[in-house]
């Protein structure tokens, strides 16, 4: 499958894209308590930015093939796959899923896609997943159950239309992960992310354009949307996408895991919620699976 040092190396960066989005997910957190914006200008608000800042970057490590992934005709439909069918529905259907729902019940449903993938890679890859790879990614969701919710299941909320969008989310998910391979093995993540989340952008806006703005305007409602469209969108999309090009796209979407991991540990110190023991127990689950399932990788 790959190096020990590659393995390594693309676990540790999709760890580190779950922390930035946990991270990200407080910035989010203390927006809404505050200004009680509207999640789908956020939406479109981070694509944009994101798009715009990732695209810069591509420019000027690159100036010579920057348009080459948009200007090459057999790329496009695999591009707007990768926007819309991936990017852009991650996006909208988890967010749909919060309206329809709550957060919990969401993220729960979003991180049913490991065993998307599984079955892809068995149905479409023909490569049967190890039954100790799927124990472990079983310990990891539920590892996130419990942080999510701490074993209380009136924190769900299950209805037929949310059910259906937290599970178009997860396939949302399968979708970013596995289709961009080539277009990132010839563009590389900078360029392929940044043209993605900037048409993923453009998309959302026509749905929920950046002009209707909704909360009061001030330096920290500008930080806060800022974070969330640095942090949480464009450098924990591209530090994803690179994870991807090192290991496989189950231990990616398993060592994202971290998410609601580093989310629980930053609301201890800045909201002072409690540590329980099913908590503790929940954050060893997620490492420990993360952990063992980076080695079973090492020994495809």
């Amino acid at each position: 499958m790959g190096t020990q040092h590659q393995i390594f190396k693309g676990t540790l960066l999709a760890v580190l894209a779950g922390i930035l989005w946990g991270i990200s997910g407080i910035f989010g957190q203390l927006f809404f308590e505050t200004y009680h914006g509207n999640a789908l200008w956020i939406t479109s608000f981070r694509l944009i930015v994101a798009g715009i800042i990732l695209l810069a970057m591509s420019y000027l490590k690159d100036r010579q093939s920057f348009f080459k992934l948009v200007k090459t005709k057999k790329n496009i439909p695999l591009l707007l796959l990768y926007t819309f069918g991936g990017v852009f529905s991650v996006q909208f259907f988890y967010y749909l899923t919060i309206q329809l729902s709550n957060s919990a019940t969401a993220t729960i449903l979003q991180y049913t896609a490991p065993v998307f993938i599984m079955a892809f890679q068995a149905l479409v890859q023909h490569q049967l997943p190890k039954l100790k790879s799927i124990l472990f990614v079983l310990l990891a969701m539920l590892g996130v159950f419990l942080l999510i919710t701490n074993g209380d299941f009136t924190h769900l909320v299950i209805k037929p239309l949310a059910l259906l969008a937290g599970f178009i989310t997860a396939l949302a998910v399968v979708i970013y992960t596995i289709s961009p391979k080539r277009l990132l093995d010839e563009y590389g993540a900078l360029n392929v992310s940044g043209w993605g989340m900037l048409i993923a952008g453009i998309g959302s806006n026509i749905i929920y354009p950046l002009w209707r703005v909704d909360f009061k305007i001030e330096p920290l409602s500008i930080f806060y949307v800022l974070c969330i469209a640095i942090i949480g969108t464009a450098f924990a999309f591209l530090l994803w996408l690179q994870a991807v090009q090192y290991v496989s796209p189950l231990v990616v979407n398993v060592a994202t895991a971290t998410e609601p991991l580093s989310a629980v540990l930053l609301s201890i110190f800045l909201f002072a919620m409690p540590l329980t023991p099913l908590s503790v127990i929940a954050i060893i689950l997620v490492i420990v699976s993360v952990i063992l399932l980076s080695r079973t990788e090492q020994e495809i």
